[in-house]
This record gives structure tokens, sequence and C-alpha cells, in this order.
């Protein structure tokens, strides 16, 4: 095997096809070439990453069954661009608020909790300990070992705190490098980016010169959304351990539902003749 050179992904992205294709000696090598670099044993990025895939499955899925709810009631295209483009900016800047709050809520939430851990062992760390022994023996770990563990481990009090916040609380301590704005800055901009695939074809209509009937309009947006779904399902299966190509035909399949759905909502409410009524 090659030497694989850590800190640009690569090297985990390898330890998991490792372990897809059960190949043992290929683990091994990687996690040899892992010492050193323990702590960076992560995705980089990871939380930005997770923020765009499913910012952008949620923005072009939602934003794919307006348009074929108001293509399905025969409205004009004046109508889907307007409802689609408000739709748009107002659920990414939704979505993208509500990511950042959450993030730095918890975030808030786990460093008073480590604050307050920190404060117990420094008062009172034979209770501490006393909680890690029980919670070790409730692992099936003996008396013994569990005490020899947590006498080691609470000679490092910052160490030790991190080690209790995970097994009492099961709270991950914050990473320092961890932006909840950027983390909400990220979903807006991917629930923006791929929520207008679906309405790309019906924005190229106000070019001078090209004349798409509703049903090319209606068929180019499908066509993105689809190709457009695929490939962010094949993204979201690479970071969650899945076939690709499985977890792209579902993402594909799951917004073509939606949209169908969307599409028949508005072919029955067209039925009623709503589309017609006009407001005095």
């Amino acid at each position: 095997m090659s030497s694989t050179t850590y800190g640009t992904g690569n090297l985990m992205k390898e330890v998991r096809q490792a372990h897809q294709a059960l190949d043992v000696d290929a683990s091994r090598a990687y996690h040899v070439a892992k010492q050193g670099h323990a702590s960076e044993a992560h995705l980089d990025n990871g939380g930005h990453i997770k923020s765009a895939v499913f910012g952008g499955l949620d923005g072009i899925i939602t934003t794919f069954a307006t348009v074929t709810s108001v293509a399905g009631s025969g409205l004009p295209h004046a109508v889907i661009l307007i409802l689609g483009l408000a739709h748009l900016v107002a659920d990414g800047l939704s979505m993208g608020m509500g990511d950042y709050l959450s993030s730095q809520a918890e975030s808030d939430l786990i460093n008073h909790e480590r604050s307050r851990e920190l404060w117990e062992m420094e008062n009172f760390p034979e209770g501490e300990k006393a909680e890690m022994v029980e919670l070790y023996e409730n692992k099936g770990i003996s008396t013994e070992d569990a005490n020899l563990v947590v006498n080691t481990l609470s000679k490092y009090k910052e160490a030790f705190v991190d080690i209790m916040m995970v097994e009492e609380l099961h709270l991950m301590p914050v990473d320092d490098d961890e932006n909840p704005f950027m983390g909400g800055l990220v979903t807006f901009g991917s629930f923006v980016l791929f929520g207008s695939v679906p309405l790309f074809s019906y924005l190229i209509n106000l070019l001078p010169g090209v004349t798409l009937s509703s049903e090319q309009a209606l068929w180019g947006s499908c066509i993105l959304t689809v190709l457009t779904l695929f490939m962010l399902g094949a993204v979201k299966g690479q970071y969650v351990g899945q076939k690709w190509y499985m977890s792209g035909t579902f993402m594909a399949i799951n917004g073509t539902v939606a949209a169908g759905m969307g599409w028949v909502i508005g072919y029955l409410l067209s039925l009623t003749g709503v589309q017609n009524v006009t407001l005095g």
C-alpha cells in the first residue's frame, strides 16, 4: 500500500472504505498512519458539510414541491417565480437562523454543564469519582478496574471533566473551532443555492429571445432537480457510510414523490376553479 498523507481528510475516507470492504490489513495500516494525529481523526469541516448538504436538500425539495404545485394548478410562470423566490429567501433565512440559534443554544448548554462539572470536581472530587466508578460498573467493568481507571484519569482534571461530560451527561465537549454563525450562514447559502435549481428553467425564460412553454419549463425543472438531488444524496451517503448510488437514488425518489404530491394537490385545487377567484 502506498504511503498516505494525513490531514487532508483522505485518510479518514480510506479508513471508512477499509471498513466497508472488511479489509483488515488496510484498516491496520491506516490506524498506524493515524498515530500522532488522533486529535485530528474527524471529518474536516464535518459540521459545515452537514449544514451544506441538509440545507441544500431541504431547499431543493421544498422549492421543487412549490414549483410543481403551482404548475399543476395551471397558473402562469410569473406566479411560480414569485412564490418560488419568496419561499426560497424566507425559508432560507429561517433555516439559517434556526441552525445558528440551535447550535449556539447547544454550545451554551454544554459549556454551562462543563463549568458545573469542573466546579464540582474542584470542590468535591470524591463524589465525582464515585459517580464515574458507578457508571463504569454499570458497563460491566469490575469495581477494582473501575477504581483504577477513574483514579488514573482524575489526575488530569480537564481531560477527566471532558470524559465525565460524555459518560455522565452524554454531551460532547464543544470544539474550539466550531462556529454556529458560520454553520447558519452555510445552511442559508446552501438552501438558496440548491433551492434555486428548480427555478432555473423559469428564470432563463426571462432572458431576451428565450421562450419556453409551460411544459418545457416544468420538464427542465424536473430533470435538473432530480439530477441535483441524486448528486446531493450521493454526497450525503459518503458522509454517513452509505453506498453513494443507493443514497443518491433514494434522495432522487424522495424529491420526486414530494414534487408529485405537490403537483397532484395543485391539479386538484385547479379543478375547483380557485385559480380564477378574484378578491375584491
